[in-house]
């Protein structure tokens, strides 16, 4: 999948939620930035910084109380993950290109202003950029994978899904979120410590790669009511 499917999709889904606008069912346009790692890989910590971008549509359970209890969510993302390492002279970096479709519940709590949410999250990987940085004749005793025999990573992702949301101002609000990959995204890749073959120091092992990231995100609601919106009908209901 290139951008320009992207984009048509996304449009095609912002025209479909302003048509059951009427339904009670909420549009949003998301914007924020993932802090990634790949657990397995021998790099550790968040370094990854990436975006995410997409469209997400709320359905309440209770349409006479859109605003609070539980809710359904469903949303198309752009989201690129990975790992990074920036210590000389390893520097290995590798970005995933992902398009998400995250299906979830969710609970408004109207007293602490709080949203709760969980969930599963389907991802379609389209495009990798990988670069171990490996330069044989400087890292001896270095954790890398086996020359020659890398497995490719997995199209399909499968991650658990938790949110936490809260309102910022108006129709703005700010999403945490935390997502794990289920079932590995890349199997059985094999390292060894940079030490030859068959010398006492030489020790390899094998691991399972999975995606391991949060988000930190923007989220505008197109066809929410603002309080200003609310005041200005109070105002003519008064009258």
């Amino acid at each position: 999948m290139n951008y320009r499917k992207f984009i048509l999709i996304v449009a095609l889904f912002l025209f479909s939620s302003s048509y059951v606008s009427a339904q009670m069912l909420k549009a949003y346009v998301v914007a924020g930035l993932n802090a990634a790692q790949i657990d397995g890989d021998e790099v550790f910590g968040y370094s990854k910084y990436s975006p995410q971008a997409g469209v997400g549509m709320i359905v309440p359970f209770n349409m006479r109380k859109p605003n609070e209890g539980w809710q359904a969510s469903l949303e198309l993302l752009y989201s690129q993950r990975g790992a990074k390492e920036s210590m000389d002279p390893f520097k290995y970096n590798t970005s995933l290109h992902y398009v998400d479709i995250p299906v979830m519940v969710h609970y408004v709590d109207t007293r602490g202003g709080w949203t709760f949410g969980v969930g599963a999250q389907y991802g379609r990987l389209f495009k990798i950029n990988e670069d171990w940085g490996l330069p044989e004749d400087i890292i001896q005793s270095f954790e890398r994978p086996v020359d020659g025999v890398l497995p490719s990573f997995n199209r399909n992702d499968l991650c658990v899904v938790a949110d936490i949301r809260f309102k910022v101002w108006e129709k703005f609000k700010f999403s945490f979120r935390y997502q794990y990959s289920v079932v590995p995204i890349r199997d059985d890749v094999w390292f060894y410590n940079g030490y030859t073959a068959g010398t006492p120091d030489f020790r390899s092992w094998s691991r399972d790669f999975r995606n391991n990231y949060m988000s930190f995100r923007i989220i505008y609601m197109i066809n929410e009511r603002s309080s200003r919106e609310l005041d200005r009908n109070i105002n003519k209901t008064s009258y």
